[in-house]
């Protein structure tokens, strides 16, 4: 999931849910514990390696980024894995 808001910034919850053939649901948990804020329920931390946009031509959607810490993890797990990043 956090490899495909890496390669493609922006994606909403629902393109992310089909691309990653997860439920919609899934990703919503997901982003809410990438999040800066944690889970809406206030178990568990908050990772702080994604934030939320809403989608300027439809208001129903959220676009998803990473922050700075999420791409810097990212770079650092691609160079780990593929000795580079890919794009």
């Amino acid at each position: 999931m956090l490899l495909t808001i890496y390669q493609q910034p922006g994606i909403n919850q629902k393109d992310l849910a089909i691309e990653c053939d997860v439920t919609t649901s899934t990703v919503s948990r997901a982003v809410d514990v990438f999040s800066e804020s944690g889970r809406r329920d206030g178990k568990g931390g908050a990772l702080g390696i994604c934030y939320t946009e809403n989608c300027p031509d439809d208001d129903r959607l959220n676009r998803i980024f990473l922050t700075t810490k999420g791409q810097q993890i990212m770079k650092l797990l691609l160079d780990v894995t593929y000795g580079s990043a890919i794009s």
